[in-house]
């Protein structure tokens, strides 16, 4: 383990230490992702999440291998995805469609009718700048504007011209308070506190979802006052700039929630029990850079290698291969 993030663990408290240790340790060693959940929980649930979590940064924009990852767009709990393993694993083995599933039988809140949405980005970096795009070019719930930071201006300023009657940019935080109700922030874990200190919000209209993974749900009801239901975490990958991702959150929504269709249309939601789970939770996504550093080897390969395939038929073939396994 790299001097670096052995020092991290020992300065972090116990649930911090476990996260910067298992980015370490997950690649070479898959035990440890599974110790971290009670032992109740089956290592089939917790291989059927990993898949989900490769949801979080699609094979087709990384590969241009057409997408077949149809798993379940709300997970309220791990256990959800072992109930619906039969039929997960089926749809892994077809071919590509739209279809999705739901844990929910329940279909109204797919249908939930909500006035215009403002929604707030309180640092525009490559993840805020991500859920952004998404949600200025889904269609699922309506949005009436999108507000964001100045910093980074190379992405804001993208953003402003992609789509100039939704996006405004910033320079002063509490504008996008003021023109915002869902005020996503993401920032350095360092910038955190002294941001939200700053800042004046409404218990009567603000919802606070914190992109900061180091974060925690007290220290955020601390530096906001808000109350505790109108705090949430979140943790997602680039995908969902394309629809194709999965949002990890804590705590656990509403069955009436907004959160729940926003994140839907974003490619999907997976709800923690409590933020001890999310960190477990979190710890697939350190396999991401190795996984498709290993599909794309594979593909490079057959390529060069195959006697005429061409890269298209060898992404394909090389993502069906990984997607059929269990």
């Amino acid at each position: 383990i790299p001097a670096k993030i052995k020092n991290q663990a020992k300065e972090k408290n116990k649930k911090e230490a476990t996260w910067f240790l298992s980015c370490a340790l997950l690649p070479k060693n898959m035990s440890f992702f599974f110790s971290l959940f009670p032992r109740t929980t089956s290592k089939s649930s917790l291989v059927l999440f990993l898949v989900l979590v490769l949801k979080l940064h699609s094979l087709a924009g990384a590969f241009g291998i057409s997408p077949t990852l149809l798993l379940p767009t709300t997970v309220s709990n791990p256990s959800f995805i072992q109930q619906n393993r039969a039929v997960t694993t089926s749809l892994l083995l077809s071919s590509s469609s739209s279809t999705s599933l739901s844990s929910s039988n329940d279909d109204s809140t797919n249908e939930m009718v909500t006035p215009p949405l403002r929604v707030g980005f309180i640092g525009c970096g490559t993840i805020a700048a991500a859920i952004a795009n998404g949600l200025a070019t889904q269609t699922s719930v309506p949005i009436q504007s999108i507000s964001i930071s100045r910093r980074s201006e190379s992405k804001s300023k993208a953003l402003n011209e992609q789509h100039p009657n939704l996006v405004t940019v910033y320079d002063d935080n509490q504008e996008i308070l003021n023109n915002a109700d869902m005020i996503f922030i993401c920032v350095l874990p360092d910038q955190t506190s002294s941001v939200l200190r700053e800042l004046q919000f409404e218990k009567e209209r603000h919802t606070l979802v914190s992109l900061v993974s180091t974060s925690t749900l007290v220290g955020l009801k601390e530096d906001t006052s808000l109350p505790s239901d109108q705090i949430y975490k979140c943790i997602c990958l680039p995908a969902v700039s394309r629809h194709e991702g999965v949002c990890l959150v804590t705590p656990k929504t509403p069955t009436d929630s907004i959160l729940i269709p926003l994140f839907e249309s974003l490619g999907g939601i997976a709800q923690a029990e409590d933020e001890e789970q999310m960190s477990a939770m979190m710890v697939p996504s350190a396999l991401m850079g190795s996984m498709y550093g290993m599909l794309k080897q594979s593909r490079d390969w057959l390529v060069d290698n195959g006697n005429g395939i061409s890269k298209k038929d060898a992404s394909f073939l090389v993502g069906r291969f990984f997607l059929g396994n269990d």
